[in-house]
């Protein structure tokens, strides 16, 4: 059933409730459910402007950005939180 759900085609109607993907909550709102899908969203901070601007919003584009940002290495944290750099 989850393969004929994946490709798209009919599913029998008694076992369509159980299948349904339900956006309740935040998720009604559609940028929550599209940009809460990226895994790893937080990796953007480390994505240049550029980048940013040249994905445009599409939610595939951002993922390869983020995956891209979360495999590099990144900057270190300071030693001690009590210095200051």
């Amino acid at each position: 059933m989850l393969n004929r759900l994946a490709e798209g085609r009919n599913v029998d109607a008694k076992y369509q409730k159980k299948w349904k993907v339900r956006r309740e909550g935040k998720d009604a709102d559609d940028l929550f459910w599209m940009y809460g899908k990226i895994h790893g969203l937080e990796n953007v901070a480390f994505v240049s402007d550029e980048d940013i601007q040249e994905a445009n919003g599409d939610p595939a584009a951002l993922q390869r950005l983020c995956d891209r940002a979360n495999d590099s290495a990144k900057p270190l944290p300071p030693g001690s939180f009590d210095s200051t750099v």
